[in-house]
């Protein structure tokens, strides 16, 4: 239930940690956003700015009358600053200049002065107006200009109100950004050890898994070593007694009889002794001529003939076995090619046939048959023999294992392992097939090289 627990908890907390980062930075993007956008917002500025401006014309325009009044002759063009005062007034009372007047109060008591203004027009533009209507212009002028210095004057205040207001707005902005700040790293930290702490679990267990893998080959070889112990220890108690037996029941014998043994049995008993002692030295050299060849080959690769070096085994044996009668077939009619080490592939095939011939009778016939199978090219060799048991089958191809029906038969159980092992340095295979009481068929396996018959 622990490891439950644990397992869960290993997982939900990073994926919190990643929500909250989440979170957090959303947070502190909106927060950064706002800033950016109160930063960009400086009306109240831009609006004193505005005002001045239209004070300034009005100013100007209030000299051109006075200018005007005093030299009736003088070319002053008051049309050209009235326009430049009108364009300043319709700046005023747009868009976010009269929101800002608005604000202040003032936008409604400039709209009507700014109407007194443009009733001003007609006084301006004519050439034959009178100081009376001069004097007009001025006080309403006059006006204008005092209702603008109190929108200034406001205008100013709320400048002042909305930089305090914005310098406090940054500051709980960057305090709050900085805080988030702190979030975030905290969560990225957890992130972080969580990644560590699971690339460490991993490592762990990939030493585990590695160090389960040499124990499991550790294990697996020793299983080998004794089931290869196992099978030399029966192969050499049963191989190895029946030689020791004649020997010590001669030896024995020739002791008890003393002088009173015939010559005739005495060296009917010692020629007993001299082929039990040639059948261990014939089993000892075996092995360690086995294992020798082993450690000392080399294998030798190029195209041959499987049907060639067939017919080649075939004749050593009969050289060796001349009274067996052994038929060859080919059905491969001489495309039989095959990438392999030539001196390797005969000593598999006289292996196979030399079994044929050691455990079958004399009087029955073995076949060597040549053929294709898929991108094969395969060897058969069949006898007629005593044959192996099911039971017996999976196991014939393990060193020093000897079948049960091959126990009254001089052997090591050493030839058919060094014939898989040739055959898998070749890149073959071999396979082995029997029925008790009816024979044996061991293949040996190659892949075609597809290139035609060798030389």
């Amino acid at each position: 239930m622990s490891l439950t627990r644990s397992g869960v908890l290993r997982y939900v907390l990073p994926v919190l940690a990643i929500l909250v980062l989440a979170m957090l930075l959303t947070v502190t993007l909106f927060r950064l956003a706002d800033v950016q956008r109160a930063m960009r917002n400086n009306v109240n500025a831009n609006m004193v700015w505005v005002i001045s401006q239209a004070h300034i014309e009005s100013l100007m325009l209030g000299d051109a009358v006075q200018h005007q009044l005093i030299q009736p002759e003088s070319t002053t063009d008051m049309a050209l600053r009235y326009q430049m005062l009108l364009s300043r007034i319709g700046v005023l009372n747009d868009g976010p200049q009269r929101r800002a007047l608005q604000a202040i109060g003032m936008a409604d008591t400039i709209a009507e002065q700014s109407e007194a203004v443009l009733r001003l027009g007609d006084v301006i533009v004519a050439a034959d107006a009178g100081r009376v209507a001069y004097e007009h212009v001025r006080s309403v002028l006059d006006g204008f200009n005092a209702l603008l210095l109190k929108a200034s004057g406001k205008a100013m205040v709320a400048q002042w109100e909305e930089a305090g207001t914005r310098i406090d707005t940054y500051r709980n902005a960057v305090l709050t950004i900085f805080f988030l700040m702190i979030g975030i790293w905290i969560g990225s930290a957890i992130i972080s050890i969580q990644l560590l702490l699971a690339l460490k679990k991993t490592r762990d267990n990939e030493h585990i898994k590695q160090r389960e893998m040499e124990l499991q080959k550790q294990l697996e070889n020793q299983r080998k070593i004794n089931e290869l112990y196992r099978s030399f220890g029966s192969m050499v108690s049963h191989q190895f007694r029946t030689p020791l037996t004649i020997i010590d029941a001669s030896m024995q014998r020739l002791i008890r009889a003393d002088r009173s043994m015939e010559a005739d049995e005495i060296r009917r008993r010692a020629v007993k002794v001299i082929e039990a002692t040639q059948r261990l030295t014939y089993l000892i050299e075996n092995i360690l001529q086995a294992d020798r060849f082993m450690e000392q080959l080399e294998v030798a690769m190029r195209p041959g003939c499987l049907a060639r070096l067939s017919q080649q085994a075939v004749a050593e044996q009969n050289a060796l076995a001349p009274a067996r009668e052994i038929f060859f077939l080919d059905e491969t009619r001489g495309e039989s090619t095959v990438q392999c080490d030539p001196v390797l592939t005969t000593q598999i095939l006289s292996n196979f046939l030399s079994n044929a011939i050691k455990y079958s009778e004399h009087d029955t016939p073995v076949s060597v048959r040549v053929y294709r199978d898929a991108g094969w090219i395969c060897c058969a060799v069949s006898d007629h023999g005593r044959g192996i048991s099911a039971r017996d089958m999976p196991h014939i191809f393990k060193r020093y294992f000897r079948a049960w029906t091959a126990t009254d038969v001089v052997g090591t159980g050493i030839g058919l392992h060094i014939a898989m092992e040739l055959a898998s340095l070749q890149n073959g295979v071999v396979h082995a097939h029997s029925e008790l009481g009816i024979g044996s068929t061991f293949t040996l396996g190659l892949p075609g090289s597809g290139k035609g018959e060798a030389a």
